[in-house]
This record gives structure tokens, sequence and C-alpha cells, in this order.
């Protein structure tokens, strides 16, 4: 073999060296990275925010508000909103977070081989029982979740926006043709039955679409210091009511439970109006005499229907927005919450009509789910 080839030879050895070296430095770096694995079905299921809880581990149950600061007073709180009218309190999403939550080792339970979920069966706010509220993930699973609601909402620590769109609530002088009111065991609930178009629509704020109105209900406590579900800077409120709406993109609720972006539920709180114990200010709490026994329920007639605006007046508040779930089970995680900051007024004396209804177990007091951990989610402030 000749000189001229044995160094050619050796020249495409060394080359042939080189780029496998390059190849495995330009790879090596690589395997500390913490890619996330397709393999889990939460990962895979884009209609789910997190994993369920097959194997049937209690999930983490706080109250943590209760050991928490003394509430906010109102000139604190006020200062605390004022900056919503200053443009540069602004925060754009924040990539950074959703990398380090998306990098964040996922649980055992996480990678657990899927379940079908359990059928929803009853439930129940005594802690004491055993399908109390931190055994629900026993009723259904995904109520052990990791994007839970209700949560504590902090004027201090949440994402002040300014560049936002107006939320509206459309139709809410609309009179509908009538209003079924159930006692359902758990809640007061109050649905709609509408005419054709006249279904009131909420969208703008943090909503993508618009979000059809299906029904309210209440959350409230056996005295006046205690019933709201969501935590406002520390401090309950006597009751907190739910507007539930379904994303129109879908055809019903139930059909849009179930889907990521399929709920959207505007919450306000209630506090006690000290000057009259007697005045009637919400008059359709009269209704709820007629449906003071578990499963009960009474048709109010065209004649003596009211419209949303009755209930909550204008929708012109500074409120939160984050994303969590149903507050009983199933525990659908595919809520986006809206919760005023403004919270309505009520008289002891209808207060008195709430606490007058029943449960099956007894009077229907403290249902209201206790606050749960937030999971690196963000709270905006509208």
């Amino acid at each position: 073999m000749s000189d001229v080839t044995e160094m050619q030879l050796l020249k495409w050895h060394g080359q042939l060296i080189l780029l496998n070296f390059l190849m495995f430095m330009s790879w090596r770096p690589c395997r500390g990275l913490n890619v996330p694995s397709f393999d889990s079905t939460y990962r895979a299921n884009p209609t789910r925010r997190s994993a369920v809880f097959p194997n049937g581990r209690a999930p983490s149950y706080y109250d943590e508000y209760q050991a928490g600061p003394k509430p906010l007073t109102q000139d604190q709180r006020r200062s605390k909103l004022v900056a919503l009218s200053n443009p540069d309190f602004y925060f754009p999403a924040d990539p950074e977070a959703d990398l380090a939550e998306v990098n964040e080792p996922e649980p055992a339970n996480e990678r657990q081989r899927y379940r079908p979920p359990t059928a929803t069966g009853s439930f129940s706010y005594n802690d004491k029982d055993k399908n109390g509220p931190s055994h629900w993930y026993r009723v259904d699973a995904r109520c052990g979740g990791r994007y839970q609601s209700p949560i504590l909402l902090n004027t201090t620590s949440a994402l002040l926006v300014n560049r936002k769109r107006p939320l509206r609530l459309d139709g809410q002088t609309n009179l509908p043709k009538s209003i079924l009111l159930q006692n359902d065991g758990h809640s007061a609930k109050f649905t709609y039955n509408w005419r054709n178009g006249e279904r009131p629509v909420l969208r703008g704020g943090p909503l993508k679409t618009k979000y059809m109105f299906e029904q309210f209900h209440f959350h409230w406590g056996v005295n006046s210091t205690v019933g709201s579900e969501h935590v406002y800077d520390y401090q309950r409120y006597p009751m907190e009511i739910h507007l539930v709406f379904y994303n129109g993109l879908y055809e019903s609720f139930q059909a849009a439970r179930e889907q990521v972006d399929g709920i959207a539920v505007v919450g306000l709180f209630y506090e006690i109006y000290d000057h009259s114990v007697d005045e009637q200010l919400n008059t359709w709490t009269r209704f709820l005499g007629n449906v003071v026994t578990p499963n009960s329920e009474y048709t109010i007639e065209f004649i003596d229907t009211f419209p949303l605006y009755e209930v909550i007046g204008d929708v012109e508040w500074p409120y939160f927005s984050y994303e969590g779930s149903l507050t009983t089970p199933p525990c659908l995680e595919t809520v986006t919450w809206i919760v005023s900051t403004k919270p309505l007024l009520v008289t002891e004396k209808e207060m008195k009509q709430f606490r007058r209804l029943q449960s099956p177990t007894g009077q229907m007091v403290n249902n209201y789910r206790p606050v749960q951990k937030l999971n690196h989610r963000r709270v905006f402030l509208y």
C-alpha cells in the first residue's frame, strides 16, 4: 500500500473519531433535562388538568387560612385594589413558571396505571363522616386532583392585570319563563327555564369564548362568621353564591363539564347588612320556605320570576380569576373561576331562611369545602 493511501486512511479515521466525539458531546448535556413523560394518562389526556388518585390515597388536605395573618383592613384592601388602575401593574403570562411546573417531578400516583374514576355517590360536609370532605376522593377519585377549588384568594400575592378585556354578562335583565328551585340535599339551586335566544351569556375577561348561564346555588354557614367557600384575604364570609356557566361551543352543561374549557363559575360573597335585621333586601329568598325538606323542589311561575340582575346587580367589580375545579364531587378540574372582590348584602333574617333548609342528615349548614392547595397555579386580579 502506498504512503499516500495510508495517509488518506489515517485522515478519514481521525475525522470519524472527531465526528463521533462531537456527536457524543452535543447529546450528553441533554441527558440532564427532565423531559415530561407522555406515557402518563394525565399528560396524554387534554380534558383533565390533573391526575386522579386511583390508589385511594387521601389528598393533602388543609384549611391554611386559619393559621394565617389577620384579614386586611378596608383601607389596606382599598390601597391594593387602587393599583388596578395603574398601567404599570401588568403581569403578562410567565413562561418560566409554566416550565418550572412542567419540570416538577410527577408524584408516584400520576405514574400509576390509570383506572376509570369511580361513580359519584353521596357525599357529606361533615368531616367526621366516611364521605366527608377529606374523604371525597373515595366518592370520586378526581376529588384528589392537584388543581382543586376553593382556594385562598390573597390580594397581596395575586398578579394584577390592567390590560384586560371587560367582563360582560349579556341578558342579565331577561325574565325566564319559570324558575325551578331545588333543595338537592347539599344546597339551594335555582335553574332558569329560558325562551330561545334569551339565555344570559358571559364573555370577556379571562374567557376566550361565550359561556351560557346554567344555574346558581349557595354555600353558607351555621352562623355569620363562616359559610363562604373561597377565603378572601384570610376572611370567610357568611355566604357565597356560585353562578354556573358552560362553554357555548358545547351543546349542554353535561357535555361541557368534561372538557378542559367547559365551565366558568362566577362567585360572589355575601356580607351581613347591619342596619336592619328585618329588612328584605333579596326578595327571592321568600321562596326558600317551599323547599325545606331534602330533595324537594318548587316551580316559580313567570309572574314571580326575577332576572339575574336582581340577584347580583352590575358586573362592574374587580375580581380574581384562576383555573380550578367544581367544589363538589366529581370535582372536575374544568372550571375557570371568577370571584368578585365586592360582596353583596344579606340580612340575618334572610340567612335564617337558608339555615332552615334540611339535608338528609339534619340542618343544612356549613355546606362549604375547606380551601385546597394552590399547587403552582397563578391567581390573577382583574
